[in-house]
Protein backbone atom coordinates (compact mmCIF):
# COMPACT_ATOMS: atom_id res chain seq x y z
CA UNK A 1 0.00 0.00 0.00
CA UNK A 2 2.75 2.44 1.19
CA UNK A 3 4.79 1.70 -2.48
CA UNK A 4 1.67 2.28 -4.10
CA UNK A 5 1.31 5.41 -2.39
CA UNK A 6 5.09 6.58 -3.10
CA UNK A 7 4.77 5.68 -6.83
CA UNK A 8 1.80 7.58 -7.33
CA UNK A 9 3.07 10.58 -5.57
CA UNK A 10 6.33 10.35 -7.81
CA UNK A 11 4.24 10.61 -10.76
CA UNK A 12 2.62 13.79 -9.70
CA UNK A 13 4.05 16.96 -9.71
CA UNK A 14 6.77 15.60 -12.42
CA UNK A 15 8.70 19.39 -12.55
CA UNK A 16 9.20 19.34 -8.78
CA UNK A 17 10.72 16.15 -8.62
CA UNK A 18 12.49 16.36 -11.91
CA UNK A 19 13.73 19.60 -10.16
CA UNK A 20 14.94 17.94 -6.81
CA UNK A 21 16.68 14.92 -8.56
CA UNK A 22 18.44 17.59 -10.78
CA UNK A 23 19.74 19.60 -7.59
CA UNK A 24 20.62 15.72 -5.75
CA UNK A 25 22.85 15.27 -9.20
CA UNK A 26 24.74 18.65 -9.56
CA UNK A 27 26.06 17.93 -5.66
CA UNK A 28 26.84 14.20 -6.52
CA UNK A 29 28.31 15.22 -9.61
CA UNK A 30 31.04 17.19 -8.12
CA UNK A 31 32.04 14.78 -5.15
CA UNK A 32 32.16 11.75 -8.31
CA UNK A 33 34.46 14.42 -10.03
CA UNK A 34 36.57 14.71 -7.73
CA UNK A 35 36.74 11.39 -5.68
CA UNK A 36 37.89 10.28 -9.51
CA UNK A 37 40.45 13.14 -9.69
CA UNK A 38 41.76 12.07 -6.84
CA UNK A 39 42.07 8.53 -7.32
CA UNK A 40 43.21 8.53 -11.11
CA UNK A 41 44.86 11.79 -11.00
CA UNK A 42 46.94 12.11 -7.90
CA UNK A 43 50.27 10.43 -9.15
CA UNK A 44 49.93 13.41 -12.02
CA UNK A 45 49.27 16.22 -10.54
CA UNK A 46 52.42 15.08 -8.28
CA UNK A 47 54.26 15.04 -11.09
CA UNK A 48 53.23 18.11 -12.48
CA UNK A 49 54.41 19.25 -9.15
CA UNK A 50 57.94 17.96 -9.80
CA UNK A 51 58.54 20.71 -12.32
CA UNK A 52 59.87 22.52 -9.29
CA UNK A 53 63.10 20.41 -9.65
CA UNK A 54 65.17 18.09 -7.46
CA UNK A 55 63.42 17.27 -3.71
CA UNK A 56 66.48 15.32 -2.95
CA UNK A 57 70.32 15.19 -2.79
CA UNK A 58 72.44 13.05 -2.78
CA UNK A 59 76.39 13.79 -1.66
CA UNK A 60 79.10 11.74 -0.55
CA UNK A 61 78.92 10.66 3.36
CA UNK A 62 82.64 11.55 3.77
CA UNK A 63 82.45 15.14 2.83
CA UNK A 64 83.25 17.92 5.52
CA UNK A 65 81.25 21.34 5.12
CA UNK A 66 80.61 22.53 1.71
CA UNK A 67 81.45 26.05 -0.08
CA UNK A 68 78.34 25.81 -1.97
CA UNK A 69 76.69 29.25 -3.35
CA UNK A 70 72.50 28.74 -4.82
CA UNK A 71 72.84 25.09 -3.86
CA UNK A 72 75.70 24.31 -6.50
CA UNK A 73 79.02 22.90 -4.78
CA UNK A 74 81.82 24.88 -5.99
CA UNK A 75 84.81 23.43 -4.41
CA UNK A 76 87.89 22.37 -6.78
CA UNK A 77 87.33 18.84 -8.80
CA UNK A 78 89.87 17.52 -6.36
CA UNK A 79 88.51 18.37 -3.56
CA UNK A 80 86.22 16.52 -1.16
CA UNK A 81 84.85 12.88 -2.16
CA UNK A 82 83.15 11.33 -4.78
CA UNK A 83 80.33 8.98 -5.49
CA UNK A 84 80.75 5.71 -7.72
CA UNK A 85 78.04 6.21 -10.91
CA UNK A 86 78.07 2.31 -10.91
CA UNK A 87 75.91 3.16 -7.89
CA UNK A 88 73.21 4.78 -9.45
CA UNK A 89 71.16 2.09 -10.43
CA UNK A 90 70.90 0.96 -6.38
CA UNK A 91 68.05 4.12 -6.50
CA UNK A 92 65.73 2.00 -8.68
CA UNK A 93 66.16 -1.16 -5.96
CA UNK A 94 65.08 0.55 -2.86
CA UNK A 95 61.38 0.34 -1.57
CA UNK A 96 60.05 3.24 -3.03
CA UNK A 97 61.75 2.65 -6.25
CA UNK A 98 58.34 3.29 -8.29
CA UNK A 99 58.45 6.99 -6.49
CA UNK A 100 61.49 7.85 -8.12
CA UNK A 101 60.71 9.84 -11.39
CA UNK A 102 63.86 10.90 -12.76
CA UNK A 103 67.50 11.82 -10.96
CA UNK A 104 70.08 13.07 -12.68
CA UNK A 105 74.14 12.66 -11.60
CA UNK A 106 76.89 16.02 -11.55
CA UNK A 107 80.11 16.66 -11.34
CA UNK A 108 81.85 19.71 -10.96
CA UNK A 109 84.79 21.01 -12.62
CA UNK A 110 86.92 23.92 -13.03
CA UNK A 111 88.21 25.56 -15.93
CA UNK A 112 88.47 29.12 -18.09
CA UNK A 113 86.56 30.08 -20.91
CA UNK A 114 87.27 33.09 -23.02
CA UNK A 115 89.61 34.00 -19.54
CA UNK A 116 86.56 34.24 -17.49
CA UNK A 117 86.66 31.50 -14.57
CA UNK A 118 83.48 29.04 -14.76
CA UNK A 119 82.61 25.85 -13.26
CA UNK A 120 81.63 22.83 -15.90
CA UNK A 121 79.23 21.10 -15.20
CA UNK A 122 78.58 17.01 -16.39
CA UNK A 123 75.43 15.33 -16.18
CA UNK A 124 73.45 13.23 -18.13
CA UNK A 125 71.16 14.81 -20.22
CA UNK A 126 68.13 12.15 -21.57
CA UNK A 127 69.97 8.75 -20.33
CA UNK A 128 68.87 5.24 -20.98
CA UNK A 129 69.61 3.23 -17.57
CA UNK A 130 69.54 -0.57 -17.64
CA UNK A 131 68.05 -1.99 -14.08
CA UNK A 132 68.11 -4.89 -14.30
CA UNK A 133 67.26 -7.72 -17.05
CA UNK A 134 63.91 -6.78 -17.29
CA UNK A 135 63.67 -2.90 -16.35
CA UNK A 136 64.95 -0.30 -18.19
CA UNK A 137 64.47 3.53 -17.32
CA UNK A 138 65.18 6.90 -18.73
CA UNK A 139 66.00 9.55 -16.59
CA UNK A 140 68.17 12.55 -16.98
CA UNK A 141 68.43 16.43 -16.68
CA UNK A 142 65.47 16.55 -19.47
CA UNK A 143 63.16 13.99 -17.00
CA UNK A 144 64.45 15.86 -13.86
CA UNK A 145 63.60 19.77 -14.76
CA UNK A 146 60.89 19.62 -17.41
CA UNK A 147 60.21 23.53 -16.88
CA UNK A 148 63.91 24.10 -18.54
CA UNK A 149 63.86 26.00 -21.51
CA UNK A 150 66.37 25.69 -24.04
CA UNK A 151 66.58 27.70 -27.04
CA UNK A 152 68.12 25.46 -29.76
CA UNK A 153 68.51 21.76 -28.55
CA UNK A 154 69.87 19.17 -25.42
CA UNK A 155 73.21 18.28 -25.77
CA UNK A 156 73.59 14.43 -26.40
CA UNK A 157 75.08 12.54 -24.03
CA UNK A 158 77.30 10.61 -26.47
CA UNK A 159 78.93 13.93 -28.03
CA UNK A 160 82.46 15.15 -27.05
CA UNK A 161 81.22 18.46 -28.00
CA UNK A 162 78.00 19.74 -27.64
CA UNK A 163 77.45 21.78 -24.39
CA UNK A 164 74.28 23.57 -23.19
CA UNK A 165 74.98 27.23 -21.68
CA UNK A 166 73.02 29.31 -19.45
CA UNK A 167 71.71 32.60 -20.79
CA UNK A 168 73.86 35.45 -18.61
CA UNK A 169 76.73 33.91 -19.44
CA UNK A 170 76.23 33.37 -23.10
CA UNK A 171 75.44 37.31 -23.38
CA UNK A 172 78.44 37.65 -21.03
CA UNK A 173 80.82 36.01 -23.28
CA UNK A 174 79.07 36.76 -26.59
CA UNK A 175 78.20 33.21 -27.12
CA UNK A 176 75.60 32.05 -30.11
CA UNK A 177 74.08 28.98 -31.30
CA UNK A 178 76.36 26.62 -33.25
CA UNK A 179 79.18 28.62 -32.25
CA UNK A 180 82.66 27.15 -31.44
CA UNK A 181 84.62 28.11 -28.35
CA UNK A 182 87.45 26.51 -26.45
CA UNK A 183 87.54 25.32 -22.63
CA UNK A 184 91.14 25.39 -20.67
CA UNK A 185 91.51 23.34 -17.32
CA UNK A 186 91.91 25.29 -14.45
CA UNK A 187 93.08 23.27 -11.47
CA UNK A 188 94.34 25.99 -8.91
CA UNK A 189 93.87 24.81 -6.03
CA UNK A 190 92.85 21.12 -6.66
CA UNK A 191 94.88 18.48 -5.68
CA UNK A 192 93.72 16.89 -9.35
CA UNK A 193 96.10 16.28 -12.02
CA UNK A 194 94.37 17.64 -14.77
CA UNK A 195 95.01 17.34 -18.61
CA UNK A 196 96.96 20.58 -20.05
CA UNK A 197 95.18 20.07 -23.55
CA UNK A 198 92.06 22.62 -24.17
CA UNK A 199 88.95 21.20 -25.17
CA UNK A 200 86.70 22.76 -28.51
CA UNK A 201 82.73 22.65 -27.46
CA UNK A 202 79.85 23.63 -29.47
CA UNK A 203 76.87 25.73 -28.28
CA UNK A 204 74.00 23.19 -29.01
CA UNK A 205 71.31 24.79 -26.97
CA UNK A 206 71.19 28.46 -24.44
CA UNK A 207 69.80 27.18 -21.19
CA UNK A 208 67.40 29.18 -19.16
CA UNK A 209 65.63 28.66 -15.57
CA UNK A 210 65.97 31.97 -13.97
CA UNK A 211 67.86 30.41 -10.91
CA UNK A 212 72.00 29.87 -10.99
CA UNK A 213 71.76 27.52 -14.02
CA UNK A 214 71.54 30.73 -16.30
CA UNK A 215 75.49 31.41 -15.60
CA UNK A 216 76.64 27.82 -15.60
CA UNK A 217 78.35 25.12 -18.49
CA UNK A 218 76.54 21.89 -18.88
CA UNK A 219 77.99 19.14 -20.69
CA UNK A 220 77.87 15.37 -20.84
CA UNK A 221 78.80 13.71 -18.07
CA UNK A 222 81.01 11.02 -19.61
CA UNK A 223 83.30 13.91 -21.50
CA UNK A 224 83.59 15.65 -18.41
CA UNK A 225 84.85 12.44 -16.54
CA UNK A 226 87.33 11.85 -19.39
CA UNK A 227 88.24 15.22 -19.59
CA UNK A 228 89.15 15.72 -15.78
CA UNK A 229 90.28 12.15 -15.42
CA UNK A 230 87.49 11.40 -13.14
CA UNK A 231 86.10 8.11 -15.34
CA UNK A 232 83.25 6.42 -13.25
CA UNK A 233 83.04 9.23 -10.48
CA UNK A 234 80.25 12.10 -9.60
CA UNK A 235 80.36 14.44 -7.19
CA UNK A 236 75.95 15.05 -6.49
CA UNK A 237 72.70 13.19 -7.56
CA UNK A 238 69.99 15.36 -8.14
CA UNK A 239 66.35 13.33 -7.66
CA UNK A 240 62.99 13.66 -8.04
CA UNK A 241 60.78 11.53 -6.22
CA UNK A 242 57.29 11.45 -5.62
CA UNK A 243 56.38 12.09 -1.84
CA UNK A 244 53.61 12.30 0.76
CA UNK A 245 53.48 15.89 2.04
CA UNK A 246 55.21 15.48 5.72
CA UNK A 247 53.73 15.61 8.81
CA UNK A 248 54.55 15.48 12.54
CA UNK A 249 54.90 11.85 12.38
CA UNK A 250 57.21 12.14 9.54
CA UNK A 251 59.37 13.55 11.59
CA UNK A 252 60.10 11.48 14.52
CA UNK A 253 62.93 10.40 15.73
CA UNK A 254 64.12 6.87 13.83
CA UNK A 255 66.06 5.85 16.55
CA UNK A 256 62.94 6.10 18.96
CA UNK A 257 60.48 4.16 17.50
CA UNK A 258 59.07 0.57 18.10
CA UNK A 259 58.77 -2.15 15.40
CA UNK A 260 55.08 -0.98 14.33
CA UNK A 261 55.97 2.51 14.30
CA UNK A 262 58.96 2.01 12.13
CA UNK A 263 57.22 0.01 9.53
CA UNK A 264 54.39 2.74 9.30
CA UNK A 265 57.31 5.42 8.79
CA UNK A 266 59.20 3.34 6.26
CA UNK A 267 56.37 2.54 3.93
CA UNK A 268 54.99 5.94 3.85
CA UNK A 269 56.63 7.86 1.15
CA UNK A 270 58.17 10.62 3.32
CA UNK A 271 61.15 12.48 1.38
CA UNK A 272 62.61 11.73 4.59
CA UNK A 273 61.78 8.52 4.41
CA UNK A 274 62.90 7.65 0.84
CA UNK A 275 66.28 9.68 2.18
CA UNK A 276 66.95 6.86 4.74
CA UNK A 277 66.51 4.07 2.16
CA UNK A 278 68.65 5.84 -0.66
CA UNK A 279 71.12 5.71 2.30
CA UNK A 280 70.50 2.36 2.78
CA UNK A 281 71.17 1.44 -0.86
CA UNK A 282 74.30 3.82 -0.72
CA UNK A 283 76.05 3.41 2.17
CA UNK A 284 78.95 5.70 1.05
CA UNK A 285 76.56 8.72 0.34
CA UNK A 286 74.45 11.18 2.19
CA UNK A 287 70.63 11.56 1.29
CA UNK A 288 69.03 14.85 2.31
CA UNK A 289 65.39 16.74 1.17
CA UNK A 290 65.32 19.74 -0.43
CA UNK A 291 63.02 20.85 1.95
CA UNK A 292 62.31 24.21 0.07
CA UNK A 293 61.05 21.95 -2.52
CA UNK A 294 59.29 19.38 -1.00
CA UNK A 295 57.44 21.88 1.31
CA UNK A 296 56.26 23.85 -1.39
CA UNK A 297 54.89 21.23 -3.10
CA UNK A 298 52.76 19.31 0.35
CA UNK A 299 51.59 22.91 0.57
CA UNK A 300 50.28 23.11 -2.81
CA UNK A 301 48.78 19.33 -2.46
CA UNK A 302 47.17 20.20 1.09
CA UNK A 303 45.42 23.64 -0.26
CA UNK A 304 44.52 22.07 -3.41
CA UNK A 305 42.70 19.00 -1.46
CA UNK A 306 41.58 21.47 1.54
CA UNK A 307 40.15 23.44 -1.55
CA UNK A 308 38.36 20.63 -3.49
CA UNK A 309 36.92 19.52 -0.07
CA UNK A 310 35.19 22.83 0.36
CA UNK A 311 34.09 22.47 -3.43
CA UNK A 312 32.30 19.38 -2.51
CA UNK A 313 30.66 20.32 1.12
CA UNK A 314 29.60 23.78 -0.78
CA UNK A 315 27.73 21.62 -3.52
CA UNK A 316 26.31 18.72 -1.19
CA UNK A 317 24.72 21.51 1.19
CA UNK A 318 23.43 23.61 -1.87
CA UNK A 319 21.59 20.24 -2.95
CA UNK A 320 20.29 19.34 0.72
CA UNK A 321 19.08 23.00 0.66
CA UNK A 322 17.55 22.57 -2.78
CA UNK A 323 15.64 18.89 -1.48
CA UNK A 324 14.23 20.90 1.51
CA UNK A 325 12.87 23.94 -0.66
CA UNK A 326 10.84 21.22 -2.94
CA UNK A 327 10.03 19.29 -0.40
CA UNK A 328 8.34 21.77 1.85
CA UNK A 329 6.59 23.18 -1.03
CA UNK A 330 5.26 19.75 -1.57
CA UNK A 331 4.08 19.25 1.95
CA UNK A 332 2.49 22.37 2.12
CA UNK A 333 0.67 22.06 -0.96
CA UNK A 334 -0.19 18.52 0.17
CA UNK A 335 -1.68 19.53 3.86
CA UNK A 336 -5.15 18.43 3.15
CA UNK A 337 -3.69 15.31 1.71
CA UNK A 338 -1.79 14.32 4.83
CA UNK A 339 -4.58 15.38 7.03
CA UNK A 340 -7.33 13.19 5.24
CA UNK A 341 -4.47 10.37 5.47
CA UNK A 342 -4.17 10.81 9.42
CA UNK A 343 -7.85 10.90 9.64
CA UNK A 344 -8.52 7.87 7.85
CA UNK A 345 -6.28 6.16 10.99
CA UNK A 346 -2.65 6.52 9.46
CA UNK A 347 -0.05 7.50 12.21
CA UNK A 348 2.93 9.61 12.44
CA UNK A 349 5.28 6.64 11.41
CA UNK A 350 3.28 5.56 8.26
CA UNK A 351 3.35 9.18 7.15
CA UNK A 352 7.04 9.95 8.01
CA UNK A 353 7.64 6.59 5.88
CA UNK A 354 5.65 7.77 2.93
CA UNK A 355 8.27 11.10 2.75
CA UNK A 356 11.15 9.54 3.73
CA UNK A 357 10.34 6.81 0.96
CA UNK A 358 10.23 9.66 -1.45
CA UNK A 359 12.76 11.34 -0.65
CA UNK A 360 14.97 7.84 -0.57
CA UNK A 361 13.60 7.43 -4.38
CA UNK A 362 14.84 11.34 -5.35
CA UNK A 363 18.38 10.26 -3.84
CA UNK A 364 18.86 7.17 -5.82
CA UNK A 365 18.16 8.91 -8.66
CA UNK A 366 19.92 11.83 -8.86
CA UNK A 367 22.77 9.74 -7.60
CA UNK A 368 22.77 7.80 -10.44
CA UNK A 369 22.61 10.47 -12.60
CA UNK A 370 25.44 12.48 -10.28
CA UNK A 371 27.50 9.94 -10.88
CA UNK A 372 26.99 9.14 -14.56
CA UNK A 373 27.90 13.17 -14.94
CA UNK A 374 30.41 13.57 -12.43
CA UNK A 375 32.60 10.54 -14.43
CA UNK A 376 31.70 12.33 -17.10
CA UNK A 377 33.04 15.34 -16.10
CA UNK A 378 36.46 14.28 -14.91
CA UNK A 379 37.13 12.80 -18.08
CA UNK A 380 36.76 15.86 -19.78
CA UNK A 381 39.00 17.40 -17.07
CA UNK A 382 41.73 15.18 -17.19
CA UNK A 383 41.89 15.38 -21.41
CA UNK A 384 42.10 18.91 -20.91
CA UNK A 385 44.75 19.27 -17.97
CA UNK A 386 46.49 16.78 -17.88
CA UNK A 387 46.67 15.15 -21.34
CA UNK A 388 45.48 11.95 -20.66
CA UNK A 389 41.73 10.24 -19.78
CA UNK A 390 40.84 8.05 -16.90
CA UNK A 391 38.90 5.28 -16.44
CA UNK A 392 35.54 4.46 -14.28
CA UNK A 393 35.79 3.56 -10.78
CA UNK A 394 32.69 1.81 -10.14
CA UNK A 395 34.23 1.49 -6.52
CA UNK A 396 33.10 5.16 -6.20
CA UNK A 397 29.20 4.41 -7.32
CA UNK A 398 28.27 3.29 -4.14
CA UNK A 399 29.81 6.66 -1.94
CA UNK A 400 27.53 8.85 -4.76
CA UNK A 401 24.44 6.56 -4.02
CA UNK A 402 24.98 6.73 0.46
CA UNK A 403 26.02 10.48 -0.15
CA UNK A 404 22.77 11.30 -2.44
CA UNK A 405 20.74 9.25 0.36
CA UNK A 406 21.97 11.52 3.24
CA UNK A 407 21.46 14.48 1.36
CA UNK A 408 18.14 14.12 0.26
CA UNK A 409 17.33 13.05 3.76
CA UNK A 410 18.23 15.39 5.37
CA UNK A 411 16.79 18.06 2.85
CA UNK A 412 13.34 16.13 4.21
CA UNK A 413 14.27 16.50 7.97
CA UNK A 414 12.66 20.10 8.54
CA UNK A 415 9.94 19.13 5.99
CA UNK A 416 8.75 15.89 7.60
CA UNK A 417 8.96 17.71 10.79
CA UNK A 418 5.96 19.98 9.43
CA UNK A 419 4.30 17.30 8.01
CA UNK A 420 3.90 15.68 11.22
CA UNK A 421 2.40 18.89 13.08
CA UNK A 422 -0.61 18.83 10.64
CA UNK A 423 -3.78 18.35 12.52
CA UNK A 424 -6.08 15.89 10.79
CA UNK A 425 -9.45 18.59 11.89
CA UNK A 426 -7.70 21.74 10.97
CA UNK A 427 -6.51 20.66 7.37
CA UNK A 428 -10.17 18.94 6.41
CA UNK A 429 -11.32 22.22 7.39
CA UNK A 430 -9.40 24.53 5.70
Amino acid sequence: MIIRIVCESLARRRHRKMLSIFAVALGIAVTAAVATLGLDVGDKVSRELRSFGANLSVTPAADGLPVAVGGIDYRPAGAGAFLPESSLASLKRIFWRNNIVAFAPLLYVPATLEGQPVVVIGSWFEKTMTVDKTEVFVTGLEKLHPAWRVTGKWAADDSAQGALVGRRLAEQLNLHLGQVFTLTPDSKGSTQSFPSSPWKITVSGILETGGPEDSQLIVPLASLQHWARLEGKVRRIEISALTKPEDAFAHSDVTRLTGAEFDRWYCTPYVSAIAYQIQQAIPEAQARPVYHVAETEGRIVNRVGVLMALLVAAALVAAGLAVASMMLATVLERRAEIGLFKALGATDARVAAVLLLEASAIGVLGGMAGYLLGSLLAWRLALAVFGSTIGVHWIILPICLAAALVVALAGSAFPLGQALKISPSLALRD
